[in-house]
């Protein structure tokens, strides 16, 4: 991991820590963020079909956990762009409540 997915990762947990406030994330406002940051890239819609590369959000839905989804928010690999610099622990929380309300039962 770089120094400055490192360093993006302790400030996200300690924001998240010290607010001790609870946050409700919100999967619509997730879309908009997937519609305005990932859509370039990804297939972000409900029911599209899976690919890996990269990975539809349908697809990251059912083979990722929500942490694991966070994690590759938080810290992307190097073809994803800086988004992570850009967005807000909320911003992430809601990306996350999106992708996984995709998971088809």
């Amino acid at each position: 991991m770089g120094t400055k997915c490192f360093i993006s990762l302790i400030v996200l947990a300690s924001s998240l820590a010290i607010s001790g406030v609870a946050y409700a994330a919100d999967a619509a406002v997730g879309r908009k963020l997937a519609e305005q940051w990932c859509a370039r890239c990804h297939n972000i819609e409900k029911g599209a079909p899976f690919k890996l590369r990269p990975p539809s959000f349908a697809s990251i839905a059912v083979y990722r956990l929500p942490d694991d989804i966070r994690s590759m928010i938080i810290a992307p690999h190097l073809a994803m762009p800086d988004i992570q610099w850009t967005l807000q622990a909320n911003d992430v929380d809601n990306l996350v409540a999106y992708i996984t309300s995709l998971e088809t039962k």
